[in-house]
């Protein structure tokens, strides 16, 4: 379940499912923020990524076009070596070939795609590594993830999402055009626990919810919510399974 641009971020972000720790070793063995490499942390959010390479010998920047994403991203990263840059990013102003590797993680979909690839081409140095990546939900015939987003159809019939792998082959496309080469791709599946509290404040807070219904049709869903977790998932905590999806390729 994906951000719109229009939702608010410490909302969302405070109950969404990070990018799991191993996904920085498994990164760094394709290659990608090796010790005292400078990386490129895009549309940051909270700066979960940036204070991950950060911790691991990096220094980051974290740029993002809210201002009060960059702030949560200070206080997440605080007293390590990120910088802050708030632009857009299909036109950051960044020094041309200034990182040695560009992280995208769960936003690329919002983004004017070839726009954003081209610039990144721009920015990262040559044999840099450009990573996109996701972490999405998986549902599954039968699962909690399912039985929500039948929940989610219930109240709001036009939402168009739904139903997804977490696997987006187009973009390796983006990616060839700008000019990156040795491209691959990988994904694996990981169960992230919730409580049943923060299951429920990660729905109100995605975009077929609080993106589109009324604060009182927002609490109904939420109450209709918990009456079905309690009837056909009453454990605790609820374990998501969710899939990460990685495409990488190098500056040419």
């Amino acid at each position: 379940m994906l951000l719109d641009p229009g939702q608010d971020a410490a909302t969302f972000s405070a109950y969404r499912a990070g990018f799991p720790a191993n996904l920085g070793p498994r990164l760094r063995a394709c290659g990608f923020a090796g010790a005292g490499h400078h990386i490129l942390d895009l549309c940051c959010g909270h700066g979960d990524l940036a204070r991950l390479f950060a911790t691991d010998g990096c220094t980051a920047t974290a740029l993002d076009s809210s201002a009060r994403s960059l702030d949560l991203a200070r206080a997440n990263c605080a007293g390590l070596a990120v910088d802050f840059v708030q632009a857009q990013a299909e036109q950051t102003e960044l020094a041309t070939a200034s990182f040695d590797g560009i992280i995208a993680g769960q936003c690329w979909h919002w983004l004017e795609r070839r726009r954003v690839a081209a610039e990144m081409a721009r920015l990262i140095k040559p044999g840099g590594i450009l990573v996109i990546c996701h972490f999405d939900w998986l549902p599954l015939p039968g699962n909690v993830v399912a039985a929500t987003e039948e929940m989610i159809r219930k109240w709001n019939p036009v939402w168009p999402m739904g139903g997804g792998t977490g696997i987006y082959p187009q973009w390796l496309g983006d990616m060839a055009v700008a000019g990156f080469g040795q491209l691959e791709s990988f994904s694996y599946d990981v169960d992230a626990p919730h409580t049943r509290q923060d299951w429920r404040a990660r729905l109100r807070g995605t975009v077929g919810i609080a993106g589109r219904l009324s604060p009182q049709l927002i609490h109904d869903f939420d109450q209709d919510l918990s009456r079905m977790l309690d009837t056909r998932f009453p454990g605790e905590p609820l374990m998501v399974p969710h899939r990460v999806w990685v495409a990488l390729g190098r500056r040419k």
